[in-house]
């Protein structure tokens, strides 16, 4: 069946990456592409394609003066082309799934992001409650520093700021929907890395702030939070919040990411779908697991069982050839017998340290038949044979 149209690879030179990524914004070269920004600055590292760096577009569209880096000379081990792979589409939602997500949406239809912070959930409320504590905590913490007259005090906690509040109200908002949805929450620490448990299986998500590069000095970097310690230095907080479930999912983690015409009041009945969905996604991929281990197990019984007949059927073999080996050898010794006896018939009896020469032949004879693979018939033989095992 021929691959359709948008699902087709498009091979791109070196040159003609390096001449696309310098005339526009890489996010809409990726478009182009059918793949994400990280997804296309990863040809350009594999290709040793230089692209522009964060902020390159904003200060250029301002006036600010830009570098423009070369491209390099391709090396032996750089390859000169590489193929692009659109991403494909994400399968449609069953019926099953379609009806599950309309029961959800239909469950937490009175459910919204509150407009002030009372009667937040029991989880965001203990938020509050704690962060006022830790502010009382340092305040006494300081006001003992200045009595001993230490000239150094650990900084006062700031109060809460009106993005950390409206982050609580949206989270609040979430905690309530997916307990209505028929979920229960499990972690909830103040950061936002919350689990709920759906189905029995823990769903992991973040409800953070959506942080971007920051051009503010670092006095003033993550002023607009009482948590610092929950962000990354260097980056300021964008005004908007960003959901995702950090579960791995098979088909991948979803992510929803607030804007100015969207809020998390809007997303809320799909955010919280898909927190319910994953309770019998994780199940199903336990079972796909479970089922996976079973078929590597029943696997490697069947190679075990495999190799244990091979060796049986080796020694066994090696026990055939033993026999005819045996049987070889006595062919030769009996031989060389019945010549010791003709010898014995010229020569006389005589005595030969504590036997007669005769009993010295029948001694050998008997050592001999001993030899003899067919002591019990051929079946005996094969029967012997048979009863070899692995450990014989």
């Amino acid at each position: 069946m021929e691959e359709p149209m948008h699902l087709r690879a498009r091979r791109i030179t070196r040159e003609e990456l390096y001449q696309l990524v310098w005339d526009k914004p890489m996010i809409r070269v990726a478009e182009e592409f059918g793949i994400t920004g990280n997804g296309l600055a990863k040809v350009c590292d594999r290709l040793d394609v230089p692209y522009p760096p964060r902020g390159h577009w904003a200060k250029k569209e301002a006036g600010k003066p830009v570098v423009t880096l070369k491209l390099p000379p391709r090396r032996d081990e750089i390859p000169s082309a590489a193929d692009i792979h659109p991403t494909p589409p994400k399968p449609a939602c069953s019926p099953a799934e379609e009806q599950a997500a309309a029961a959800v949406a239909d469950r937490i239809r009175d459910v919204v992001v509150p407009e002030s912070s009372d009667n937040l959930h029991p989880r965001v409320q203990a938020w509050i409650v704690s962060h006022k504590k830790r502010q009382k905590e340092r305040e006494q913490e300081n006001n003992r520093s200045r009595r001993r007259e230490i000239n150094w005090a650990p900084p006062l906690i700031p109060d809460l700021t009106e993005r950390d509040l409206y982050r609580f109200r949206a989270t609040s908002a979430i905690f309530y929907a997916v307990e209505k949805a028929g979920g229960t929450i499990e972690k909830s620490p103040a950061s936002g890395k919350v689990t709920f448990l759906i189905d029995g299986h823990q769903v992991e998500c973040s409800i953070v702030e959506k942080l971007m590069q920051s051009l503010k000095q670092w006095q003033e970097q993550r002023k607009w939070t009482a948590f610092p310690e929950y962000c990354k230095s260097g980056l300021d907080s964008s005004g908007f919040l960003r959901i995702s479930i950090t579960t791995y999912l098979k088909d991948g983690r979803p992510e929803w990411v607030e804007s100015q015409k969207i809020k998390i009041g809007q997303l809320l009945p799909t955010i919280v779908s898909a927190i319910m969905a994953a309770g019998p996604t994780l199940k199903e991929m336990k079972r796909e697991h479970e089922e996976q281990q079973k078929r590597h197990r029943e696997a490697e019984e069947r190679r075990y069982e495999a190799r244990r007949l091979r060796e049986i059927d080796e020694k066994r073999w090696n026990k055939f050839r033993e026999y005819v080996a045996n049987w070889e050898e006595r062919e030769r010794l009996m031989a060389f017998l019945t010549e010791v006896e003709g010898r014995l018939a010229t020569e006389g009896d005589v005595t030969i340290s504590d036997r007669t020469l005769r009993e010295w032949i029948e001694w050998a004879k008997a050592k001999a038949e001993a030899l003899n693979p067919f002591g019990a018939g051929a079946a005996g033989m094969f029967q012997t044979i048979a009863r070899v095992t692995q450990w014989s």
